[in-house]
Parts: C-alpha cells; structure tokens; sequence
C-alpha cells in the first residue's frame, strides 16, 4: 500500500494489485462544494447514483484536467449496470460481499456486488476492506 498526503489535508491510499489498482481519498468537504465519481459530499447518497454524477460532470475527465501522460478518449456504448448481472450471479455476488462485510449498506453492497459479478470473486475480499 502507498500513502501519499497531498495540500488541503488530502490523503491518498493506493493498493495495488495483480492487475489493477484501488485508490481511497480521504479528503475533507471543500468550502465551495465538489461532485466527483463518488458523489457530491453533501451526505445525501441518493443523488450520488452513476446516471446523476454523470448528468452532473459528464462521463469523462475533460483533457485539460487530465493528470496522465496520454488522455484516453471514452467509448460510446451501454454502461453496465448491476441489473445487468443474471440474477442467479447478482444473488452469489450479494452473498459473497455479505460474508466479508455483513453490516454493508445498501450503496456499498451493489457497488461490491457489481464488481463481483463483472470481474471476480476477489473483488468482494477488497471491497469489504473499506
């Protein structure tokens, strides 16, 4: 695990794992408001959804806010969702997160469930670790 404190009181945390990385930021709320991939930080989870980050920003980081050498333009095409995982999966992927983190919530539970059903069994050891 690398840690990194950044200016302003932010901290980085990034695991690195066989074939790819997580990164937790733990920051505090800024005095005029912010809105990322994880939501707005006003505490209210249920205008944090994908389909209302993305009507609020956008569905990519604009290329001059790019901090990466090459900037990879997005595909066009479906998002997945977890409704897209076959039942039989998405009850298995549930199960699966429950058992490393039973006390869940509801937002943290379909965000473990999506990575489970979409890429591995793993996945529910590294979510439950937040």
């Amino acid at each position: 695990i690398v840690h990194a404190t950044l200016p302003e009181g932010v901290r980085l945390q990034v695991m690195r794992w066989e074939n790819h990385i997580n990164v937790l930021i733990d920051m505090q709320q800024t005095q005029d408001g912010q809105d990322g991939h994880c939501g707005n930080f006003n505490g209210n989870t249920a205008d944090d959804s994908h389909d209302q980050v993305v009507a609020r920003l956008g569905n990519s980081v604009p290329q001059s806010e790019c901090m990466f050498r090459n900037y990879l333009q997005p595909k066009p095409g479906k998002q997945l969702t977890l409704d897209d995982c076959p039942e039989d999966k998405r009850s298995s992927a549930e199960a699966a997160c429950k058992q490393v983190q039973p006390d869940m919530d509801e937002d943290i539970l379909a965000g473990c469930a999506f990575d489970v059903c979409f890429a591995d069994q793993h996945y529910a050891q590294q979510d439950g670790i937040y």
